[in-house]
């Protein structure tokens, strides 16, 4: 189901869902009502890196191979100065632009891979996740005290303390396994996805909870798999809540506007994070941005200024978001 722009509904939706699970991840005081919340925390990354697989995989459609791998090399080294940059502005947040730019580019060769051999690759990532992040960390480690600057391509890829693309590229592979199937296996394939991978996410999250085996970034193979299901879950559940409202696709408008740039909101929640960290404790405010208050404004705002954008600028050739057009051009795909 798309907009007349394109734009497909359940694919922004689903960057929605992953736009508000990252608001709730870095700013929520709490763990919530049986731990509900944390649940964020093992959703938002697999989410993206899945949408970028079935992003790529999407974008094939209508442009050549040659074209999609330039236009994501120049996308990808404007993630990683735009991240690096972001990292300067001194928000509590662990910026993920640079494990997106580097994803950017290594994921385009897969979208020609056969499923079987996506899968195939999702699961060996899985299996040796662990023994590669160790790895990672002690090569890491010695590019630190070296002094070299191959430090930050160790780091976006195995070392990372809480995202490495090595495993991102296992969600980005089951991302374009999803994409392909959407597009053949009508509502019921939807169905037992958003079914099947939901049953799997309860189970294990249910079976781990006494004893709070799964760990949250910890790369273990339970976790990853655990949030190859968690982000299938999402996306199942998106595609069909687009079918739901095929007949009035406005309804989710306002949502799926603000899915569709969530790079531009993703910088304007940078930096409204680093400003409370500046000026909080001027005005006596809590010197963390956990807060209730907080995650409800970048929840808020988000909608809001992707709503008057849209509403201001849509016909216009801004009308992709402020970085989003920007990217567009500079990369060609505008």
């Amino acid at each position: 189901m798309k907009y007349a722009t394109g734009r497909i509904i359940g694919i922004d939706l689903a960057r929605f869902v992953a736009l508000v699970s990252m608001f709730v991840a870095h700013t929520a005081p709490s763990a919530g009502p049986g731990g509900v919340l944390t649940l964020s925390e093992f959703l938002t990354m697999p989410l993206f890196a899945a949408l970028l697989g079935a992003s790529a995989y999407l974008s094939l459609q209508h442009m050549n191979m040659t074209f999609l791998f330039a236009s994501s090399v120049v996308r990808g080294i404007v993630l990683i100065a735009l991240g690096m940059w972001l990292d300067t502005w001194g928000a509590s947040v662990d910026i993920i632009l640079q494990y997106f730019g580097v994803l950017s580019i290594v994921v385009v060769p897969l979208v020609l891979a056969p499923s079987w051999v996506l899968a195939v690759i999702a699961a060996v990532i899985t299996l040796v996740n662990p023994y590669v992040l160790t790895w990672g960390s002690n090569l890491n480690r010695e590019l630190v005290l070296e002094g070299s600057w191959l430090q930050y391509l160790a780091n976006w890829t195995v070392a990372g303390s809480h995202y490495r693309v090595f495993t991102m590229v296992c969600w980005a592979a089951v991302g374009i396994i999803i994409a392909r199937g959407m597009q053949r296996w009508g509502v019921w394939g939807d169905l037992g996805l958003a079914l099947v991978a939901s049953a799997g996410a309860i189970a294990i999250y249910l079976y781990t909870r006494p004893t709070s085996s799964l760990m949250v970034y910890s790369g273990a193979r339970l976790e990853v798999f655990f949030n190859i299901l968690a982000a299938a879950a999402a996306m199942g559940w998106c595609a069909l809540v687009a079918r739901a409202f095929r007949a009035k696709p406005q309804v989710l408008q306002p949502l799926t506007d603000t899915g569709s740039m969530t790079l531009s909101l993703y910088v304007l929640q940078i930096g409204i994070l680093a400003a409370y960290m500046q000026y909080a404790p001027r005005y006596g405010l809590p010197l963390s941005d956990d807060s209730w208050w907080v995650m409800s404004l970048l929840i808020v705002v988000a909608i809001l200024f992707a709503v008057l954008w849209k509403r201001l600028l849509g016909a216009t050739p801004l009308h992709r978001g402020p970085f989003e057009s920007i990217l567009a051009a500079l990369t060609g795909r505008g």
